[in-house]
């Protein structure tokens, strides 16, 4: 598993180096010194690699969002904003996250692992702003609480195409958007 470690260190690398549509399992296979025949039964070709990857981003943002949930606020609407600078801190300093999970989906599996976080933040940010006491008619079809997620994670990738990063600009534009969506739900606003 150190050699698979290695290869997947390396690959995070050569995506911020050169994008993912230069990043090869020979390339890998020769920055590392891992041989390909080594490679190809754990990732038979770059997108399963590019989907571990993204996989592995999701579940460490999961987390990082999940702890934001334990922090307490008074408002969602103080919620929603640290989220959003949770997530962008995130991508900020993981180049390889953003390039995989903010550029695009590159296989079936991709969209499909999105759709997964999604809904699963979606359940996490219901559960938050339920024990604030607001927000109590978001209707779950749609999932408006995934539509709201949609618009922040829309504003972080418009963020990192032009900028190459998730500013406190775009941060402060996501929060506007997903408080002025949510808002029109708020029952207490």
């Amino acid at each position: 598993m150190a050699r698979m470690a290695k290869v997947l260190d390396a690959a995070e690398h050569m995506l911020e180096e050169v994008g993912p549509e230069k990043t090869s399992i020979p390339a890998l296979a020769e920055m590392t010194g891992v041989p390909r025949a080594a490679i190809y039964p754990f990732f038979p070709e770059k997108y399963a690699l590019f989907s571990h990857l993204a996989m592995k981003h999701m579940d460490c943002l999961t987390k990082a969002l999940a702890l934001s949930v334990d922090e307490p606020t008074r408002d969602w609407r103080e919620w929603v904003d640290a989220a959003i600078r949770v997530t962008a801190d995130y991508y900020n300093a993981h180049p390889a996250a953003s390039i995989l999970l903010l550029c695009g989906s590159f296989s079936d599996a991709d969209r499909e692992a999105h759709e997964s976080k999604n809904a699963a933040l979606g359940t996490l940010f219901r559960a938050k702003v339920a024990s604030l006491g607001a927000l109590t008619a978001l209707p779950s079809i749609p999932d408006v609480a995934t539509i709201g997620l949609e618009i922040a994670f829309a504003c972080m990738k418009h963020g990192y195409a032009t900028e190459g990063r998730v500013s406190p600009e775009i941060c402060r534009e996501a929060t506007r958007a997903v408080i002025a969506y949510l808002g029109s739900w708020d029952e207490q606003g």
